[in-house]
């Protein structure tokens, strides 16, 4: 799965046309070159093709390894993620029911993003419109240097 990247060489007219594209993606960092993915809490009782787009704009893929979350598969597909095997590493979001193992944690790639890190309290930030994966991204950076 590749992660989604804004390319350097785009104009910044393109760029800014993409980036108000789509209410599920917002730019974040210093020049607003890195995409967030924001999770809309209606898109679990709604079918608007605006919003499934996204996930089938970037062939985004998700798994979930040992639980059973129906609401979570349920937003993630109304998305357009597609569900691989739990098996599989060709996915872009893991969600567990259980904390992982270093040697899982260390294998991941970059774009591939989890629910669980260890020593980890609270790994997902809500809010009133969204749910986003932001605590996760600063989580990575830790655990990524305390595994070095």
């Amino acid at each position: 799965m590749p992660a989604v990247v804004k390319e350097k060489g785009d104009s910044d007219s393109s760029s800014e046309d993409e980036k108000e594209d789509h209410q599920c993606i917002s730019w974040s960092g210093l020049s607003k070159t890195i995409p967030v993915l924001l999770f809309l809490p209606e898109a679990a009782v709604s079918k608007d093709r605006n919003i499934c787009s996204i996930g089938e704009r970037y062939n985004m893929a998700f798994k979930i390894v040992r639980t059973e979350s129906r609401l979570v598969r349920g937003i993630l597909t109304n998305h357009g993620f597609h569900e691989v095997h739990p098996n599989s590493n060709d996915f872009n979001l893991m969600w567990t029911g259980s904390h992982l193992k270093p040697y899982v944690l260390r294998s991941l790639q970059d774009f591939q993003k989890v629910n669980h890190f260890p020593r980890c309290g609270r790994a997902l930030q809500y809010s009133s419109s969204s749910l986003h994966l932001g605590v996760i991204d600063i989580t990575a950076v830790r655990l990524r240097l305390l595994c070095v």
